[in-house]
């Protein structure tokens, strides 16, 4: 088993860890349509993230030659799992922070945002291909990818995860898991970016800087 495989199966079991804790006492405490949203997000998160690791992802055929990633990965994936914890346990349990008066709503609109952030990620994995990492990593003859959603943006993966960790909370209409993200998560993503584009333009330089003037970060 690769290191690649390693990683999906511990974020794959730490779900189900979650999924299992929450519906145990979710079914015996919750009402019916609080036990349906649970189980609903569950199902289209787990069904994603085995779809992405399994159909979508290309192994690469050469070595890694760079690496920078100065743990970004790692605080972009602990912020969070914070706030997908905290948003499960405050929705299916103490409700200290759940926004009761705006649901069906904030849960319709979460929905929404993370079936949108599914085909942007889709599409980014598809043109990046083999030159995907979850690490900022440079692979042996990488070349910089410029076309299909790249042309007109520079991080369409980002972006796609920034609907997923915004819809997450929506979905659990928690206010306090919604914070976590804007204080927590959201800075470890902008730090991510600034240190994917200070890897790239070290690499590829006035290529890459040429390819910045025409796109935007997150936004065509």
């Amino acid at each position: 088993m690769d290191p690649r495989q390693r990683r999906v199966l511990i974020r794959v079991f730490i779900f189900l860890l979650v999924f299992i804790y929450v519906g145990y006492f979710a079914y015996q405490m919750m009402p019916r349509f609080d036990f349906e949203v649970i189980m609903l997000f569950f199902a289209v998160f787990l069904t994603w993230t085995l779809l992405s690791e399994t159909i979508v992802y290309q192994a690469p055929d050469v070595y890694v030659i760079d690496d920078d990633d100065r743990k970004t990965f790692l605080y972009l994936q602990l912020s969070f799992f914070i706030a997908l914890f905290y948003s499960a346990i405050d929705f299916a349990g103490p409700h200290y922070t759940r926004m009761l008066v705006l649901e069906p709503w904030t849960i319709i609109v979460g929905y929404i945002l993370f079936l949108i952030s599914c085909p942007i990620r889709w599409m980014a994995f598809k043109k990046i291909g083999k030159y995907f990492n979850h690490r900022v990593a440079l692979y042996e003859g990488h070349c910089l990818v410029t076309t299909g959603i790249y042309a007109r943006i520079r991080h369409p993966i980002y972006l796609g995860n920034l609907l997923s960790f915004i819809a997450v909370p929506l979905i659990f209409s928690s206010w306090g898991g919604l914070l976590i993200i804007l204080l927590i998560t959201l800075p470890a993503l902008i730090y991510r970016i600034r240190v994917e584009e200070e890897f790239l333009l070290r690499h590829f330089g006035e290529e890459y800087r040429k390819y910045m003037d025409k796109t935007g970060k997150l936004l065509p």
